[in-house]
């Protein structure tokens, strides 16, 4: 098994982890985000709609904090409060309406008025009590110093007051329409959401703020995400580590058995395929898996029958085209194949020749002596092509030229060779023949057309087609006449026969080679050797048909006559 393999296999288990792993990490985010917005629903919501709804008058707290900031501004206090080593080692007391300053830390009772006056005359009690407030605080700035009172809750339910100075952190640093609506701040460790409220003084601006500790809701909000981040990514882990045992076990094992299998399944050397290669592997499973191994097992089987099949085509197909060549060679020697026929006859000179569409082929040609003084032509074309149309035309080829030889004239031999292939003829074919026979001492020609194609003859040195009588086809009707009619031929006049594979020759777009061309292919050299005559034709039909597949069996024979000896 080579590295490549293992690392497909591989990675189809990871992209299904992934693919897994990715699913849960979707469903945390979801339920993340379902938790963050049950958290904003129930915690967030109600006190941001609290502190929304609370009705702060800053109008009525203006000239309390000018007051506040007239009397931290003095330099009295300033000094004091730089003396002192805590800020709770101090206080003012309002008894004669004055500020004074000691280091007495008896605690704050009506003597020490200056946090009465800020719960009392500034009303923050009373603004915290309505909404349950955590924090109210009132922020002055003097100079380049803020200055805060803060009243924070207790778990007693009591207020403590609680004064800052000089601080580093202040919401006067921020725009004031950043805590016009509620906001959630972080202040060191804790959590606030604020609101703040613009109060003028003195040119400059304090601010009442209000706020809610929300330190506890977010810590346990961000500890219940954390946990289930933490449960997921363990539920993502073994999710993942599951499918990939699942996945081993139901997915990549039997795939990696059915490419096994299949891997296995190759040729002998032959080329056939054994049926002891067939895949073994049964995977009973009703899923997709199952039914691919079902399917290879059947795929398999059928190339083994489909191997087998071809083998014995191929046999068989071998053992036609032999035969087949055999009977081309056997057409091929019943033809008169050996020119010139006659060579010690100088009164005529002819040649003659077959190309089939096929391996062998249904048309014919054929010349004998019938005596010393006649010499027959034959030209036919036997319906069938192929085997068919050879068996046809030698049994008409011998039937002609043995009623041929008995003496008889041209349309009685013809007749006595239609009543003979129709006496016989359960296949139903015919053929077309045109016969002659030459009177060789005077050029003079009796012939007789049974439904073949006009002869060409030269007149005056050139090629002309010569529309003679029709008869009735060979083999389509029992007791058919045949007319007969005369050519004489001068010395040096040419005879060109022919079947319908010339000028039905046809080239890539189904044209026709035609009469005309014919015409013009013989007149191209009409004082030529015979077979110069043929060979001119037969180049004229290649270089029309272009490499056409040929359709047709194509047969021609041309005859000089020379005239008489002596």
């Amino acid at each position: 098994m080579t590295k490549t393999r293992k690392a497909r296999r591989a990675s189809l288990v990871r992209r299904v982890n992934n693919l897994i792993f990715a699913i849960t990490f979707i469903v945390l985010l979801l339920m993340v985000a379902i938790c963050d917005s049950d958290y904003r629903k129930a915690v967030l919501t109600p006190y941001t709609r609290k502190l929304a709804a609370l009705e702060a008058h800053p109008e009525e707290y203006t000239p309390y904090v000018e007051h506040f900031a007239k009397y931290f501004g003095t330099e009295e206090l300033q000094n004091a409060k730089a003396s002192l080593g805590t800020e709770n080692d101090y206080f003012i007391d309002w008894m004669d309406e004055q500020p004074s300053f000691t280091d007495n830390s008896s605690g704050f009772g009506r003597d020490s008025l200056f946090f009465d006056w800020i719960a009392a005359d500034l009303t923050l009690e009373e603004v915290m009590l309505p909404v349950d407030l955590d924090e109210a605080c009132v922020e002055v700035q003097k100079g380049q110093t803020v200055y805060r009172i803060l009243h924070e809750t207790k778990e007693t339910g009591h207020y403590t007051p609680n004064e800052e100075f000089g601080l580093e952190e202040t919401f006067l640093d921020q725009p004031a329409e950043k805590f016009s609506s509620p906001t959630m701040v972080k202040i060191g460790n804790s959590y606030k959401l604020v609101r703040c409220a613009v109060i003028p003084c003195n040119g400059g601006e304090g601010r009442l703020w209000m706020a809610y500790d929300m330190t506890e809701h977010v810590v346990q909000h961000g500890s219940f995400l954390m946990r289930s981040i933490l449960y997921m990514i363990v539920l993502a882990v073994a999710a993942s580590a599951i499918s990939v045992v699942l996945m081993k076990r139901c997915v990549t094992e039997p795939v990696r058995r059915l490419a096994q299998a299949a891997t296995d399944f190759v040729p002998d050397e032959d080329g056939r395929y054994s049926p002891d290669k067939i895949s073994k592997v049964i995977i009973p499973s009703e899923n997709e898996i199952g039914d691919l191994s079902r399917e290879i097992r059947s795929m398999q089987g059928r190339i083994v029958d489909n191997t087998e099949n071809l083998t014995r085509m191929a046999a068989e197909k071998e053992r036609i085209h032999t035969e087949l060549s055999m009977a081309t060679r056997i057409q091929e020697s019943m033809l008169p194949n050996i020119f010139p026929p006659y060579p010690d006859r100088p009164e005529f000179d002819l040649f003659a020749s077959m190309r089939p569409a096929k391996e062998v082929g249904g048309d014919f040609y054929d010349f004998f002596l019938i005596d010393e003084n006649h010499l027959a032509l034959v030209m036919a074309d036997v319906s069938g092509k192929g085997v068919p149309g050879a068996l046809f035309m030698m049994v008409s080829k011998a039937i002609l030229k043995n009623n041929a030889m008995v003496g008889k004239s041209v349309g009685e031999i013809l007749s006595m060779t239609n009543d003979l292939i129709c006496a016989n003829n359960k296949m139903e074919m015919f053929v077309t023949v045109w016969f002659g026979i030459l009177e060789i001492s005077t050029g003079k020609i009796t012939a007789a057309n049974a439904g073949h194609e006009y002869p060409v003859l030269t007149q005056n040195g050139v090629f002309t087609l010569l529309k003679d009588k029709h008869s009735f086809i060979i083999g389509g009707m029992e007791g058919a006449r045949y007319k007969e009619y005369e050519i004489c031929l001068k010395p040096g006049d040419r005879l060109f026969l022919y079947t319908d594979g010339v000028p039905e020759a046809t080239d890539a777009e189904n044209n026709m080679f035609g009469t005309d061309r014919t015409l013009d292919a013989l007149n191209t050299e009409p004082d030529a050797s015979p077979e110069r005559i043929l060979e001119n034709v037969r180049k004229a039909v290649d270089v029309f048909v272009s490499g056409a597949e040929q359709f047709d069996d194509m047969t021609m024979l041309c005859l000089e006559y020379k005239g008489p000896t002596g």
